[in-house]
């Protein structure tokens, strides 16, 4: 679910300074989270993330 959250807010343009101010959580665990979805979705950044999860929608 958080990392949900953190990749909606990469995909909509939002820094990872701000993704973590938004989410009360620190800016490298926002790139940890990133990390992850990127592995999950085998993307490799967020213009990557962001055509899969509108190929997916």
């Amino acid at each position: 679910p958080r990392e949900e959250e953190v990749a909606g807010l990469a995909g909509k343009g939002y820094t990872n300074k701000e993704i973590a101010a938004l989410l009360h959580i620190s800016p490298r665990t926002v790139t940890n989270h990133l990390y992850h979805v990127y592995q999950k979705l085998g993307v490799r950044n967020r213009v990557e993330l962001r055509n899969e999860s509108e190929r997916v929608l």
